[in-house]
C-alpha cells in the first residue's frame, strides 16, 4: 500500500487519515510513512493520524547538510506541527523517529501530550557504535542492493521460516527499494546521523515532562531490552518488552504493539 500525501510547506510530506485526537506516526531508518500500516488501520477509527514522512525519505524534501543533525530533524517536526495547529498530538516514534520522539519531548514539551519510542538506542557501546559506522561508510562508498536492502533485512528479520514474517519482510524490502531508488541521498545523510548517536542525552531523557512509554523487541540486537527498561528508569515511566520481536516491532507483532499502545494511550484520559 503506497499512501496518497499531502506535503506541508515546510517539506514534510504526510497521511492523514481518522477522526478525534492527533497521533503523529514517525518512521524509521530507510522506511515511509507506510510502515505504520497496521497502526493506521487500529487507531484511525478514534484518532487523528498523521503518518510523516522523515526528511529524506518518501516525499518529503531532503535537509540542508547543516541542519542534518538530531535537532533538525525535531524542528521539521514541531514547525509541522504548529503549521498544521495539531494540538497537544502525542508522537509515536520508531527508531530513529523514537530518537526524535524523546528529543522532542525532552526540548518541547508544551507541544505535547505524551511520547511512545519503539526501538530505541539508549547507550550503545563503542563496539555497536563501530560497527554501525561501518554500515554507514558502506552505504555511502557502495550504495548497492545488497549493503542497503539485503544486509538490513538480514539484521531485522534474521532467517525467520513463519509466512507472516516473510510477508513482512518483503513488505519492507519494497520500501527499503523505492528510498534506495528515490531518496538515496536523503537515507544516507540519516544513516550517517544515526551511526553518530549513542542514543538521547541522560540530561534530555530526566528533562521529560510527559507521559512516555518504551517498547521494543526481545530480540532486537539494535535497541535491547536493557535499554528500553535503562530509559524507562530515569524518570519512572512505563516500558514494554515483546516477546519474540525484532527491530520492526511495529508491523511484525502488530497485534501485541497495538495492545500496549491502546492501553498507554487510554491511560492518558
Amino acid at each position: 500500500m503506497i499512501q496518497l500525501k499531502n506535503k506541508s510547506i515546510n517539506g514534510i510530506a504526510y497521511h492523514k487519515i481518522g477522526k478525534g485526537p492527533g497521533i503523529i506516526l514517525i518512521h524509521g531508518l530507510g522506511l515511509r510513512s507506510e510502515s505504520w500500516i497496521e497502526q493506521i488501520k487500529f487507531l484511525k477509527k478514534d484518532y487523528t493520524i498523521y503518518s510523516i514522512d522523515l526528511p529524506g525519505h518518501g516525499k518529503s524534501n531532503i535537509l540542508p547538510q547543516n541542519k542534518n543533525t538530531l535537532k533538525g530533524h525535531c524542528n521539521k517536526i514541531t514547525k509541522f506541527i504548529k503549521l498544521n495547529n495539531i494540538n497537544k498530538p502525542i508522537l509515536i516514534g520508531h527508531s530513529l523517529g523514537a530518537l526524535i520522539t524523546i528529543e522532542i519531548a525532552g526540548n518541547n514539551p508544551n507541544i505535547l501530550k505524551s511520547g511512545i519510542a519503539i526501538s530505541p538506542v539508549y547507550k550503545r557501546t563503542k563496539d555497536d557504535l563501530r560497527k554501525v559506522q561501518k554500515r554507514a561508510k558502506e552505504i555511502k562508498e557502495s550504495p548497492t542492493e545488497e549493503v542497503i536492502v539485503n544486509k538490513l533485512l538480514e539484521r531485522w528479520f534474521g532467517n525467520s521460516k513463519s509466512f507472516k514474517i516473510n510477508n513482512h519482510l518483503k513488505f519492507i524490502r519494497e520500501l527499503l527499494l523505492r528510498n534506495k531508488k528515490n531518496n538515496l541521498e536523503g537515507y544516507t545523510n540519516a544513516y550517517n546521523l544515526f551511526s553518530k548517536l549513542d542514543g538521547n542525552s541522560t540530561k534530555t531523557i530526566k528533562s521529560i515532562k510527559v507521559p512516555m512509554l518504551y517498547i521494543t523487541g526481545e530480540k532486537d540486537l539494535n535497541s535491547t531490552p536493557s535499554m528500553t527498561k535503562k530509559l524507562a528508569n530515569i524518570n519512572d515511566q512505563k516500558y514494554a518488552v515483546i516477546k519474540g520481536a525484532k527491530h520492526v516491532v511495529p508491523l511484525t507483532h502488530s497485534k501485541q504493539c497495538n495492545f500496549h499502545l491502546i492501553n498507554f494511550i487510554k491511560g492518558l484520559q
